[in-house]
């Protein structure tokens, strides 16, 4: 062959490689271009359409850089062409897709320059899909990576902490946060970070961090958008921290701010609220007014009648016209969050009229109970406590001898410990439970919390006498054969066991609860054998255990045990088999079954020491529900026979909420009978955190 004909081939040859190379370079250029214009079309969008818009452009963009990889596999820019279908997958909110492609990408190329990107992509597909424990693993090995840039750990860092806020973990939302900012490069992230700060502070309720926080977003070249939501936090904060006139005077700057003119009734209403907090009320109402006047039909007008209505009832008393501004409200703007409150509301002033029209009529015998369920509308439904405190009072004024008159004592003095915080009223209230209703079962309660303060004053004892394990043990005494007031006795023995678990009064204490048990509350149930079992098995070297033997058959009577009160007492009759587990007997004292199911169920945790025992079936508990909807007391009414086992399940009630809305009112500070389920160790679920409640859909 010739030199010219070599030369031809040669020169043939370089010109068909160069045509392939420029053919699917063209190709994954115009991939590119295809995505460029997908990225503009999103962000000229509006927030609902953005992820939708171009998608056109997407699609486009794959198909090229789908046939670099199918005619091209093994070129340069395969792992471009990957890259970049990964990134259209996950703009448009493909994440399953667009997770596929950076995987295939990390594995096909571990050299490639796009890595770390990959990696972090994943990371947010990741979190997307919902899989935030491993979106948060994969992040923190970016952080760690000495390879990954400053620009890329600082969006790490930021997005770890977006994950922890959504847990509501704030404290390390905050460590990453503030990494973001001052370890990292924060890019565009700065303000958004700065703003997430005071957000994780707000959420603490920790206000005046929040106000420091909100107040730099300012300073990190924030966006209109977020600088406007930054001084309206900051304002915010102010009204939280009392400081209204400050609040107020940054409200009027963002009114006065034609930049934020679109904000202007959002700002309005923070103004009127403001002059509310300063008792201005008729400035208030002015306000709220225009915003009605200004901005009709929307979500700022049907808050604006919202709170008209609230200072109507509130603050006038005006029941008429505070119901009509309710329902005006609702009315407004039927897609208001506000609408469904207003519509409550508006509901719950009809029933005040309805029961306020009852008592004009005088009835005595409906009187007590029509009170009754007025103050627990006013204090479960309407968050007014001062009304609630005045109906609950009226009624015991009026009429003492109602059965609701204990309970409404013991209602006010809930108020007054939880929500006023005055444990000193607290107390007046629980005294005067003890002196006018020392039989009911609200008398337990009050004595106990005399007891737990340190406040118990039958005999007027000087103040070592809750020092005093023997002066506590003689006023049981005197309150159980004297008085024949057997649960304050219990009570105090409970004290005694509690406070002095080493004092030789605290196993004849525990002696002394289940001698009580048995002679004063004869219940028919096992829980005599275990209140027995309980002093062998917490003070098995004393002689209280043995005298429990005896008791209990376990051991020969040597000679007639002393028991602690003065009293010959007879030998417990018919003995059970403590270790037989046959069903739980439902019968037991006369109260009402417990709501079925509960707002939120405890979970029974099977205890270990138990664990091959196998035993399961059902404890039936009897359970104090307070004005809260929480579990107050719980006793065992009928036992698997096993402590260990009543325990867990007693733990199990405690840990137990109701919604009050959906009991009856009259029936809340009593009790209820309230079942555990016991299974075996092999049926019981292996996330013992899980609540079965939310798992049943509820």
């Amino acid at each position: 062959m010739s030199l010219s004909a070599w030369k031809y081939r040669i020169t043939i040859l370089c010109i068909s490689f160069l045509l392939f190379g420029c053919a699917y370079y063209n190709t994954l250029y115009n991939a590119n271009r295809y995505f460029r214009e997908g990225e503009k079309a999103q962000k000229g969008a509006s927030a609902t359409n953005r992820q939708s818009a171009g998608s056109a452009q997407y699609e486009s963009a794959i198909k090229k850089a789908s046939k670099v990889l199918t005619f091209y596999p093994k070129s340069k820019w395969a792992d471009d062409a990957l890259f970049l279908i990964g990134r259209a997958y996950f703009n448009m909110g493909e994440d399953v897709k667009a997770k596929r492609k950076f995987e295939e990408l990390t594995q096909s190329f571990p050299k490639s320059k796009f890595i770390d990107d990959s990696r972090y992509y994943i990371s947010m597909c990741q979190y997307n899909l919902g899989e935030e424990d491993e979106a948060i693993s994969s992040l923190s090995e970016l952080l760690d990576s000495k390879k990954t840039d400053k620009k890329r750990k600082g969006q790490a860092s930021f997005w770890i902490g977006e994950m922890q806020f959504k847990k509501e973990e704030y404290e390390d939302a905050i460590t990453n946060y503030e990494k973001t900012l001052n370890e990292f490069d924060p890019d565009t992230l700065s303000a958004v970070t700065q703003f997430r700060i005071g957000e994780c502070f707000l959420a603490k309720k920790d206000y005046l961090k929040a106000q420091e926080a909100f107040a730099q977003v300012e300073k990190r070249d924030p966006s209109k958008d977020l600088l406007f939501d930054s001084k309206f936090k900051v304002g915010e904060c102010c009204y939280w921290l009392s400081e209204y006139q400050k609040g107020m005077d940054i409200y009027v700057a963002l009114s006065q701010d034609k930049k934020f003119s679109s904000k202007l009734a959002d700002v309005s209403l923070k103004m009127a609220e403001g002059y509310n907090f300063l008792d201005e009320l008729s400035l208030a109402m002015r306000w709220y007014t225009q915003v009605t006047e200004t901005y009709p039909r929307t979500e700022a007008s049907a808050n604006a009648y919202f709170q008209l209505g609230r200072i109507y009832q509130e603050k006038f008393g005006d029941l008429a016209e505070a119901k009509k501004m309710f329902e005006t409200c609702k009315s407004e703007n039927a897609n208001s969050p506000i609408a469904k409150e207003a519509l409550t509301r508006s509901a719950n002033i009809s029933k005040i009229e309805e029961y306020q029209k009852d008592l004009s009529q005088e009835d005595s015998t409906k009187s007590s109970i029509t009170l009754f369920l007025l103050a627990e509308l006013y204090l479960l439904q309407m968050n007014q406590p001062d009304s609630a405190l005045d109906e609950y009072m009226t009624l015991v004024e009026k009429f003492p001898q109602s059965e609701y008159a204990p309970k409404s004592l013991y209602a006010a003095a809930w108020i007054w410990e939880n929500v006023k915080k005055d444990s000193l009223e607290a107390e007046k209230i629980y005294r005067r439970i003890l002196s006018e209703y020392p039989q009911s079962e609200y008398g337990k309660i009050a004595l106990k919390f005399l007891s737990e303060t340190g406040s118990i004053g039958y005999a007027q004892p000087d103040s070592s006498d809750t020092l005093n394990p023997e002066k506590i043990y003689r006023q049981s005494e005197r309150l159980l054969f004297e008085e024949n007031d057997v649960y304050s006795a219990l009570t105090l023995y409970d004290l005694i066991i509690e406070k002095f678990p080493r004092s030789p009064y605290a196993a004849k204490s525990l002696y002394a609860k289940a001698w009580t048990t048995e002679h004063f509350l004869n219940p028919e149930d096992s829980s005599v054998i275990l209140a027995y079992k309980d002093v062998i098995d917490k003070y098995p070297d004393s002689q209280y255990a043995q005298d429990a033997k005896i008791k209990l058959g376990l051991a020969q009577k040597a000679q007639p045990p002393p028991p602690p009160p003065p009293q010959t007492t007879p030998a417990l009759a018919d003995t059970a088999d403590t270790t037989q587990t046959a069903a739980a007997d439902t019968s037991g004292p006369l109260f009402p079954k417990a709501p079925d199911p509960p707002l939120k169920r405890g979970v029974f945790v099977y205890p270990e020491e138990e664990r091959l025992s196998g035993i399961k079936g059902t404890v039936v508990l009897k359970i104090q529900i307070g004005f809260d909807g929480l579990v107050k007391e719980a006793e065992v009414v009928n036992s698997l026979g096993n402590l260990w086992i009543d325990e867990a399940a007693k733990k199990a009630a405690l840990n137990t909420t109701f919604d009050t809305q959906k009991m009856d009112p009259t029936a809340l500070g009593g009790w209820f009978l309230y079942p555990v389920e016991v299974k075996s160790p092999d049926e019981q679920p292996a996330d013992h955190n899980a609540d079965p409640t939310q798992q049943q859909g509820q």
